[in-house]
């Protein structure tokens, strides 16, 4: 009776070029369904690290719980990358781990860790699949080419209201270069409210730009930064795609590749509704295989 009551109601819907949507379908239920037997499922071997406000039924969240979210993480398993420490997970136990605008928050030690455990972490041909930003090439290239335009993002904080809890002033109000700085290593730029012992002008950007080059004056920026619990947002590494590769090499995979927004290897992380969603102009993704 209830089956023959829904085919009712949707037939009706479908005569007004109307749909009815399980809701369930945003998660691609079905296609994990045909992946993986329910007792696979029931074990939620599938893990977003540094998983922010994403919530999967599926899926384990493991990330660094803190007010500085405003209370949007969901069903998280608190996890500090800087302690360095192994992740929450079993040795090969991981069909997929994920990690989405995570790693330039944290050292680069400490990233190194995090692929180290994720090659334990996951099964003979899991993936991790790692998307990241800026990219710091693309973003230096922008500064040099005084490319405002490619610094978007900094457009969202402009009126009252909307960059009092990161900023002084409105993000546009200041020269490009220390636009760059807050998205290269954050707590040394003028305009962030971060603490630090020091804090580069735009004349002191530029010369270190001068005396140290790229990637050079990148390491010597993020040298300076500290991990500051309260300021988990803060950006304090740089990455590019030959530097998340090379890095991933060295934790132990071999199969290794560039991929983009919405092209990964998993069927299952391409769902772009909860997947590659974080300023994918400025991201980039890369993969491996375990």
């Amino acid at each position: 009776m209830k089956a023959l009551l829904i085919k009712t109601v949707k037939g009706t819907l479908n005569h007004f070029g109307l749909d009815v949507v399980r809701k369930n379908d945003d998660f691609n239920i079905l296609t994990y369904k045909a992946l993986y037997p329910d007792a696979v499922l029931q074990r939620r071997p599938f893990y977003n690290i540094g998983a922010g406000s994403f919530f999967h039924p599926l899926w384990t969240n493991i990330d660094y719980v803190s007010d500085w979210y405003g209370g949007v993480q969901k069903n998280v398993i608190h996890h500090d990358l800087m302690a360095k420490g192994p992740l929450p997970i079993e040795t090969g136990q991981a069909k997929v781990m994920y990690t989405s605008h995570t790693i330039e928050h944290v050292k680069e030690d400490a990233v190194q860790v995090l692929f180290s455990e994720a090659y334990r972490c996951l099964e003979s041909g899991g993936v991790f699949r790692i998307t990241t930003g800026p990219d710091a090439e693309t973003d230096f290239r922008a500064l040099i080419n005084k490319d405002e335009d490619w610094f978007y993002w900094d457009r969202m904080y402009e009126s009252k209201g909307t960059y009092e809890s990161i900023y002084h002033k409105p993000a546009t109000s200041v020269p490009l270069s220390e636009r760059w700085l807050h998205h290269v290593a954050t707590q040394l730029a003028p305009n962030d409210v971060s603490p630090s012992k020091a804090k580069f002008s735009d004349k002191e950007i530029w010369e270190a730009i001068e005396a140290y080059g790229f990637p050079n004056v990148l390491d010597y920026f993020c040298g300076l930064c500290q991990f500051q619990s309260d300021r988990p947002g803060n950006h304090i590494s740089w990455w590019t795609h030959d530097k998340v590769m090379k890095s991933l090499k060295e934790a132990g995979f071999r199969s290794i590749y560039r991929s983009g927004c919405g092209q990964s290897s998993s069927a299952l992380m391409r769902n772009s509704k909860l997947f590659d969603s974080t300023h994918p102009q400025m991201s980039i993704y890369v993969e491996a295989i375990r």
